[in-house]
């Protein structure tokens, strides 16, 4: 019993060698259990397609109230005026999504002055238009984020899955995490009524996303999940049609299995699975607070999937207890688990 409370224990202490392919890690422990129990291992299962980040739905915004030429005009002396001429250009029509909010948030941000300006000089039609039209914009806002944020291409580039891992994810750094924090931030400022925002900021932001581990993160917590369950297969052959011990002592047989666990799941495994855990916890929280503010207008889909990997991101710390439960079942006739 002591020998498997120590087995505990240790799921929650890193390792020394952070420089370790952990993939590779866990296919050999894998190989190393099929040969040690004798059973042969199940084919391995490719990443499920519903863990993939939905590809953004082909839905155009609203149209919010629009300024024509003639009151274009009349906004002389109003910063408001600037923002409406960019809009108007072509590069302003065919803006992208990030674009087009930002030139919303400004509007909202100069529109009370001009509004005020334009009650000073009389014009209350032309003021009511640009209340009209501010109302309009500030009732699309969390539709126009969740475009420019959540549905924009550097967001499904965060969730790109790499075609292998290596040494991940020894090689990230805390700047995803910062700039996580950040979007969460001024989205839910922007939602709130604080409309400043820097062109340059949100820009290089979004740009952070493009080189994220999102998809890392998912590919990794997938093959934990897989192949703990693959050894779990072994084991439980093994338990059921060639035990260990079958007259209640160990046998070499179960001291090998003792040696494999030990050398490759405690001692190789188990400190890149903490180091995935470590990144879960500090990837996970800043994710689900930029989602958070939009969770009104999130499509369907997107909340399934993020339903799914939200399950699989958190479910590792139980995988992980189910394996050890497995192997101390395995060696429950041996006089030693």
């Amino acid at each position: 019993m002591m020998r498997w409370t120590l087995l505990v224990c240790l799921l929650a202490l890193a390792g020394c060698d952070d420089t370790a392919n952990g993939p590779d890690q866990l296919s050999e422990y894998l190989n190393r259990l099929s040969t040690v129990t004798g059973m042969t291992l199940t084919a391995a299962t490719p990443f499920p397609r519903e863990l993939d980040l939905p590809e953004a739905p082909r839905t155009e915004r609203p149209a919010a109230n629009q300024i024509d030429l003639i009151d274009f005009l009349s906004l002389s002396g109003c910063e408001l005026q600037i923002n409406l001429g960019r809009r108007n250009t072509q590069l302003g029509r065919t803006a992208a999504p990030s674009q087009r909010l930002l030139l919303d948030l400004e509007f909202m941000e100069l529109a009370p002055a001009c509004i005020a300006l334009l009650r000073d000089r009389g014009d209350t039609e032309l003021a009511n238009v640009l209340q009209q039209a501010s109302l309009d914009r500030r009732s699309l806002l969390p539709l126009s984020t969740l475009q420019a944020v959540l549905m924009g291409p550097e967001w499904q580039a965060f969730w790109q899955r790499p075609t292998a891992l290596e040494a991940y994810p020894t090689q990230t750094n805390s700047l995803i995490i910062a700039s996580l924090t950040r979007l969460g931030d001024l989205t839910a400022g922007w939602l709130g009524g604080s409309w400043a925002a820097s062109n340059r900021e949100f820009e290089l932001l979004l740009s952070d996303l493009r080189v994220g581990d999102g998809g890392a993160l998912m590919l990794a917590h997938y093959l934990v999940a897989r192949d703990l369950a693959r050894a779990n297969e072994l084991l439980e052959a093994a338990r059921v049609q060639a035990p260990l011990c079958p007259y209640g002592q160990p046998t070499a047989r179960s001291r090998a299995l003792n040696r494999v666990v030990t050398q490759f799941f405690v001692g190789q495994v188990q400190p890149w699975l903490v180091r995935l855990r470590q990144r879960k916890e500090a990837l996970h929280q800043p994710i689900k607070a930029l989602e958070a503010p939009l969770g009104a207008v999130l499509p369907p889909d997107y909340i399934d999937w993020a339903m799914q990997r939200d399950q699989l991101l958190i479910n590792q710390t139980q995988v992980i207890k189910t394996h050890v439960q497995t192997i101390q079942r395995t060696l429950a006739a041996c006089g030693e688990s």
